[in-house]
């Protein structure tokens, strides 16, 4: 498919670019819609989701990262929305212009065989793929390395001011995406001083472009010194993900970089590497020595530096993919037109049938789901959910669509890391005093608020309970916390006046939320007692109808509580929801709500105040 006995002339390298770009994008846009959000994914939406640059600026300032990302998404977000594939477009796009780069640096220095191999290799390289569809900024970097190196190179053959220039601004673009861009940039300054024969003029030419881009930098630089300097000091040894250097991790590195299939793709690069060294007009070849250098020397000086300084990771290696495969890249072209071929075909369809697990996620979008389906405006959410609140505050507020949902994040006040740690009930405490509807979201983290509210704080009770399977992954990873905890937790007003239906039952409280959407659920909160002792089994039904008119629109019947009421205590309070599921053609306006009892074997209502039924309250209907 890829490779045929005749020569590869420019028109036909350019129809196979162009197919495999339509892999790289089928293989990035593929599950990015509904895949959830994980961890580093849900800080990212919450530091740039507040859209004034200036908010976003001090969040990153006092994290570790650079605003060029940031504010990039922020933007967009404005234009395209909150969706998951939306969010993640800003990384696929960055992922799909590394292909094209990767190419046409392969075809520039290495030949149109060798740069078809090593864009197919990036489109469909499991840790590229990844890290060009994540909401973080590694598919920035990676875009980085290749956009440095195309126009370091082309700097290098061509020597002048436009290349120069472009070269400056993409190594400004990469410092302000992330700073581990800077070791890139190193190989690039000791191969353009140290190994490159230009003259010292066109040399000097290269150090105004690294001037140029250190000007540029030079505003957030002087943040980093004075904010950053201790966050960055630490490293990332002991974070999630994290690897550490020891004998047995080196094979789970090169499976990283290289795929599940390393021997192959590591392989490849191997010949790549031995053919070159063994001709010797291939020595003083400064744009394979800077490949080289930029790849696998890269690669093993952060092993070796992270036996100090904590640096290697999955997602720090990413950024090294499209030097490392131009290498494995022209390994494959070295070898015999239809063993390459085959030996292509065959990777590949083993990457695209089983790509592996990057990073394990968090089922934080079920549990938003489960959330979604019964809440109510109104509502009062309370995550406790630790490092990952602010995933589940995206998932959560996609899954509700309602821009007035009060979503509150308890990580602020219990986060290890910061160095006085909070009770959250001494910042909500008025919230739960005013509201009558609480849900408490709680994984791993020590539920604090679970507790309090389990032990009757504020009068509430758990009405709901739903446990969420974290799955298999994370399972796995965290076998003592095997679900999330969804709880809705409810309380009566006891100022309000009973309404009594027969001689039976006592309604002590009606909840209704302020409005609901036409084709929505309307879930209505009632709260009994029973007037005495109960022979029979009664029923509830609650319907919607019209402000001036007895007819019923939608309703729903069942028994109140989850006991029938002949086994009720008299006086105790007994929970009761009910939902409705309104018509999708239902006009906009204000509608009654109706509650009515009646036992099953005769079904006539009790009489309340001379009804039938008691219409506890009025709802928008939108």
């Amino acid at each position: 498919m890829l490779i045929t006995a005749r020569p590869h002339t420019p028109t036909r390298s350019l129809m196979w670019a162009l197919l495999i770009l339509l892999l790289a994008a089928a293989l990035r846009v593929s599950g990015a819609g509904h895949r959830a959000v994980w961890t580093d994914e849900g800080w990212t939406a919450w530091a740039a989701r507040d859209h004034r640059p200036a908010v976003i600026l001090d969040r990153l300032a006092h994290d570790r990262h650079p605003p060029l990302y940031y504010l990039t998404l922020s933007a967009w977000w404005t234009l395209a929305g909150p969706s998951h594939l939306a969010l993640r477009f800003p990384s696929i796009a960055a992922g799909l212009l590394s292909v094209a780069l990767t190419y046409r640096i392969g075809a520039d220095w290495l030949g149109r065989r060798a740069a078809l191999y090593s864009a197919l290799l990036l489109a469909a390289l499991p840790l590229a793929v990844y890290y060009t569809t994540e909401i973080r900024t590694y598919g920035w970097l990676l875009l980085g390395t290749a956009l440095t190196s195309f126009f370091f190179l082309r700097a290098l053959r061509r020597p002048g001011g436009r290349y120069a220039a472009l070269y400056a601004l993409s190594a400004a673009f990469m410092l302000y995406t992330i700073y581990l861009g800077v070791l890139v940039l190193a190989v690039q300054s000791a191969v353009g001083l140290v190994l490159w024969r230009g003259s010292l003029r066109r040399k000097g030419v290269l150090v105004a472009a690294w001037l140029g881009a250190l000007a540029l930098f030079a505003p957030w630089l002087a943040v980093i010194v004075t904010v950053q300097a201790r966050d960055l000091s630490a490293g990332i040894g002991g974070f999630p993900g994290s690897i550490e250097t020891s004998l047995d991790t080196l094979l789970p590195v090169a499976r990283t970089v290289f795929s599940g299939q390393a021997a192959l793709i590591g392989g490849a690069y191997l010949l790549a590497v031995v053919r070159r060294w063994r001709t010797p007009r291939a020595l003083p070849d400064v744009a394979w020595a800077y490949m080289v250098l930029g790849g696998v020397g890269v690669l093993v000086g952060m092993i070796v530096a992270n036996l100090w300084f904590g640096v290697l990771a999955p997602r720090t290696l990413a950024f090294l993919t499209p030097l490392l495969m131009l290498g494995a890249g022209l390994g494959l072209s070295l070898l015999d037109r239809r063993a390459g071929a085959i030996l292509a075909l065959a990777w590949l369809a083993v990457m695209v049938a089983d790509p592996g697990t990057i990073q394990p996620r968090l089922a934080s979008d079920r549990a938003a789901a489960v959330l979604a389906q019964n809440y109510s405006p109104g509502d009062v959410i309370v995550l406790e959910t630790g490092w990952d609140d602010n995933a589940f505050l995206y998932e959560i507020e996609r899954a509700l669509a309602d821009p007035g949902a009060r979503v509150i994040r308890t990580l602020p006040w219990v986060d290890h890391t910061r160095p006085v740690r909070e009770s959250p009930l001494d910042h909500l405490g008025g919230t739960l005093e005013r509201s009558r509807r609480v849900w408490v979201v709680q994984w791993l983290q020590p539920g604090q608020v679970l507790a309090a509210l389990d032990g009757g704080a504020f009068g509430y009770r758990r009405v709901q309970t739903v446990e969420v399977p974290v799955g298999a992954e994370y399972a796995a990873l965290y076998p003592d916390h095997p679900v999330i905890l969804v709880a809705l937790f409810a309380r009566a007003d006891p100022a309000t006046s009973p309404r009594v239906f027969g001689d039976a039952l006592a309604l002590r409280d009606a909840l209704l939320p302020p409005r609901v959407a036409a084709g929505g659920r309307l879930h209505v909160d009632l709260w009994w007692t029973a007037q005495g002792p109960l022979e029979r089994d009664y029923s509830v039904g609650v319907y919607l109808m019209p402000p001036d008119a007895d007819i019923v629109i939608a309703q729903d019947d069942a028994p109140p509580g989850d006991v029938p009421t002949s086994a009720w205590v008299a006086g105790a309070l007994v929970f009761d929801r009910h939902t409705l599921r309104l018509p999708a053609d239902l006009a906009p306006g204000t509608y009654r709500v109706a509650v009515s009892v009646y036992w099953f074997g005769d079904g006539q209502p009790l009489p309340v105040e001379g009804a039938p039924y008691a219409v506890v309250g009025t709802i928008a209907v939108r």
